[in-house]
């Protein structure tokens, strides 16, 4: 039961086979790029990408959004407008969409907050 519980996950989130996953929080396989879309009413999106890849992650509308690509290559967020979007980044190489409000907060490595443009947010 814990496999098809688990498959599921997989499946619901657009993870990788070898992503583990439990509801729409995601820990990404290692040396394999990530790639996840949340889906609503499973809880926050919460993904931690690996090390020297890229992550393309996607949000709903609505739940928070946290993801963690700081030591990614690439790393491409859509906050989908979500009360919380908190995203680490690396220095470069990192674009977060409709990135909103107060707890829009995305940090680009050692170098401090991201770019903003509407609600857009780039780190250099």
């Amino acid at each position: 039961m814990k496999s098809f519980a688990l498959t599921i996950a997989l499946v619901a989130l657009g993870c990788s086979s070898n992503d583990v996953c439990n509801g729409n929080s995601c820990v990404c396989a290692v040396n394999e790029p990530c790639s996840a879309d949340c889906v609503a009413g499973a809880g926050p999106c919460d993904v931690q990408c690996t090390p020297n890849t890229t992550c393309d992650v996607g949000c709903t509308s609505g739940q928070i959004c946290h993801v963690e690509c700081i030591d990614s290559t690439q790393c491409s967020v859509d906050c989908a407008g979500s009360p919380e979007c908190h995203v680490s980044c690396p220095a470069s190489g990192c674009t977060v969409r409709n990135c909103v409000g107060a707890d829009c907060i995305v940090a680009c490595g050692a170098l401090g907050e991201g770019t903003h443009d509407g609600s857009t947010v780039t780190c250099p």
